[in-house]
């Protein structure tokens, strides 16, 4: 079966105006359908978990209705303002979890890790957690493609 890898960005936000979950939404889709590709995971750990703690959405709860309901993305983030706390969607609430996902600096040792394989320098300082994740999609999906000619 052919795998997919998700291109919808963390910056990406939905009429809710939360970071990530779009692209949230679409790992868990093709996650749903067995199509995401190796290396991503899906609900748990990174900023996956950081945005469903935040919005005190269970992973369990949140992976049973994708996988139940195969939901476009605006039947997704009804469901989840129908199940998140309250108080974690708030106007202020949301700019403070954006600010804190969009400015958070990627983890060692997968930060030097991903630098290398993209062809930066392991000490390069320049790019955040985020940076990184856009450049390490395109990445494979450039590096998708050239396996498909």
């Amino acid at each position: 079966m052919e795998t997919h890898i998700p291109l919808i960005s963390t910056r990406t936000k939905g009429p809710l105006g939360l970071a990530h979950l779009p692209r949230l939404w679409l790992k868990m889709r093709l996650s749903a359908k067995g199509t995401l590709a190796d290396g991503y995971r899906s609900g748990k750990g990174g900023f996956d978990g950081a945005l469903l703690e935040a919005l005190g959405i269970d992973s369990t709860a949140v992976v049973a209705f994708v996988n139940e309901a195969q939901p476009s993305y605006l039947a997704f983030e009804a469901w989840v303002k129908e199940n998140a706390k309250l108080a974690s969607l708030t106007p202020e609430a949301i700019d403070q979890f954006n600010q804190r996902i969009l400015s958070f600096p990627k983890p060692e040792p997968g930060r030097s890790e991903m630098l290398e394989s993209l062809g930066f320098p392991p000490s390069d300082t320049e790019w955040l957690g985020t940076d990184l994740n856009d450049l390490d999609d395109w990445h494979g999906f450039h590096l998708a493609l050239l396996d498909d000619e």
